[in-house]
């Protein structure tokens, strides 16, 4: 991965309108509301991709990570507000259906790699990602992977309301 400093809104500038506009807001948010952002681009045979890191400078936790490029647009959601709750409310009390059964069939390494059928860690498995984040929610158990968290394709038919509310859950937490 190249070190280079690249801004959102040159990678942005090839998007539609709608990806382009929430891009550069929701970049302006959380740089606002104490985030860290560290930009480069990734190139390589396979794919040259500028990618966004932002971290919350107060918990030091990964927020998001934006990829926009060859290889795809999109962004990688953390659940740090609901896997490890501090306040009150969470974002998995608002999502639409689809989006909260995705959250909840788990994602990342999966089932059998970081962790067995009964959600204990397997200490013998071939996850390069150490193990994955496993929570509960009304009762029902899920996971997510330390590294991968949940990927949203960025394009017109995204839920951007949704996916501002999620991350401002998470710049709160």
């Amino acid at each position: 991965m190249a070190k280079v400093k690249v801004d959102i809104n040159e990678y942005a500038s090839s998007q539609p309108p709608q990806v382009k506009e929430w891009l550069s807001k929701i970049d302006n948010f959380m740089i606002d509301n104490n985030c860290r952002v560290v930009s480069s681009v990734v190139s390589n045979k396979k794919r040259t991709d500028g990618k966004f890191v932002y971290t919350s400078k107060r918990t030091k936790k990964s927020v998001c990570i934006i990829n926009i490029g060859t290889s795809g647009n999109y962004i990688s959601m953390r659940g740090n507000h609901f896997i490890h709750p501090i306040g009150k409310g969470n974002i998995l009390d608002e999502l639409p259906e689809d989006i909260f059964d995705f959250v909840m069939e788990g994602v990342g390494c999966g089932l059998g790699h970081c962790l067995n059928l009964d959600f204990s860690v397997n200490q013998g498995g071939t996850c390069v990602h150490n193990h994955a984040e496993v929570f509960e929610y009304k009762g029902q158990k899920s996971y997510r992977c330390l590294h991968n968290g949940w990927r949203f394709d960025l394009n017109e038919a995204t839920n951007f309301e949704m996916l501002t509310k999620w991350i401002a859950f998470e710049i709160a937490r």
